[in-house]
């Protein structure tokens, strides 16, 4: 009895920790314990094994008190009980190996309380979660989980050997690993798409400053020009011919190359009519020319749509775009073409900039941490080349030729009877 009263406890406060208010003790709680060490007392002996599937039963209503969702009180109860499980196959196992007669309840404590002291460390240091934001990852979790509880309860209750628990155990560690594994690939996921979506806001930034610096260039370069006549409605009135001509070699003509020189080529732009796709093209050619880098980019027809996953889109053509002014700032011939093709069967964008120094190997280009930069800087084509090989309609084509490097990223359409 002493021991189902600790293992009970124990679910509870590993429970409390993961909805992160173990310090918050209500009424409920106390209400609850109560209810749990009476219900012990009165059918433990009368269930024997049963008796769990009871406890299971309401540690699940308990945590669902809290989180009011079903999904994510079931993931939560049977990680809890499956953890439990672990705990006291581990401190069985030890038990037997030291032959420590009536030792089982001592280990089960301190082990009990090492966990949870490490669990509430990790809860309190980092932004771990027991559950998803997706329901369905949620339920689908939950009834793996719930398979797992049944067949180590169902196994133990025909014969709770020595051997069988340690195949449970190991079974146990195994799928615990895998459920980490998957999950840490979600955190890894929940983390590429925040960072796409700060970039997509820096991108928005960045563009509303470039549409408010060209604004202003066009006032100041409206203003210029209301001087500029009425500097040359004087000449005119006084028909001094030979002063409006040196005026116009001394003032008007710099001026007038300075413009034919500016780097506005950026006007087919207007053709692309999916909105992430334009903002990354933009802000990043924008960037460029304020970087004293010439840029041009051009589209003949709309791109109103793309047939391949849109946010591995905007982050390929970032890091190409990226690799491009990386390669090409800082060099007074810095040069980048870029320009879409929309084919019968494909959408091809198409990026060029000017070499500056002897380029490696393609394949070396690809390799993860290399960089003709230096440390830690090569990250951007073999992130490229992963983004590439898991979409099946992306095609990626990278050739140096002469003193040019071309990337041409081709997407092809899905027919509609595919």
């Amino acid at each position: 009895m002493l021991m189902i009263v600790f293992q009970e406890l124990s679910i509870y406060l590993i429970i409390k920790s993961l909805l992160r208010n173990i310090f918050f003790v209500r009424l409920f709680d106390v209400i609850f314990l109560s209810v749990c060490m009476l219900m012990s007392y009165i059918f433990l002996a009368k269930l024997g094994i049963s008796f769990s599937f009871l406890m299971l039963m309401m540690f699940i209503f308990f945590t669902w008190w809290y989180v009011r969702v079903l999904s994510g009180a079931l993931c939560i109860t049977f990680q809890v009980f499956i953890w439990s499980i672990m705990v006291d196959h581990i401190c069985d196992i030890l038990t037997r190996l030291m032959k420590v007669p009536n030792g089982y309840v001592v280990v089960f404590v301190i082990l009990s309380v090492v966990s949870l002291i490490f669990l509430n460390i990790v809860m309190d240091r980092t932004n771990f979660s027991p559950t998803f934001s997706n329901q369905s990852l949620n339920r689908i979790t939950a009834l793996l989980l719930m398979i797992i509880y049944l067949y180590i309860m169902l196994s133990e209750g025909l014969e709770n050997q020595f051997q069988v628990i340690l195949s449970n155990l190991i079974i146990l560690s195994v799928v615990m690993g895998l459920v980490l594994v998957i999950y840490n690939e979600y955190l890894k996921n929940v983390r590429a798409k925040y960072e796409v979506q700060k970039q997509r806001i820096q991108n928005d930034t960045r563009y509303m400053n470039e549409i408010e610096a060209h604004y202003n260039e066009l006032r100041r370069f409206r203003h210029d020009y209301q001087n500029m006549l009425i500097s040359i409605d004087e000449y005119l009135k006084t028909d001094d011919l030979e002063g409006l001509q040196e005026y116009y070699q001394k003032n008007l003509a710099p001026v007038s190359n300075r413009v034919l020189k500016e780097k506005y080529n950026l006007e087919d732009l207007s053709r692309v009519k999916v909105k992430s796709i334009k903002s990354i093209l933009f802000s990043k050619l924008s960037y460029a020319q304020s970087q004293e880098i010439e840029v041009h980019f051009d589209l003949k027809e709309p791109l109103i749509d793309i047939t391949v996953n849109e946010l591995d889109l905007d982050i390929a053509l970032g890091i190409m775009l990226d690799n491009a002014i990386e390669a090409s700032v800082g060099h007074a011939d810095g040069e980048i073409m870029s320009a879409i093709f929309i084919e019968k069967n494909s959408t091809v964008f198409l990026i060029q900039n000017n070499v500056f120094e002897q380029l490696p190997p393609l394949w070396k280009l690809k390799e993860a941490g290399y960089s003709t930069k230096g440390k830690n800087r090569g990250i951007g084509l073999n992130s490229l080349s992963k983004i590439v090989n898991r979409n099946e309609n992306m095609i990626l084509e990278t050739r140096v030729l002469g003193a040019v490097f071309l990337q041409r990223l081709t997407v092809k359409r899905v027919s509609q009877n595919d």
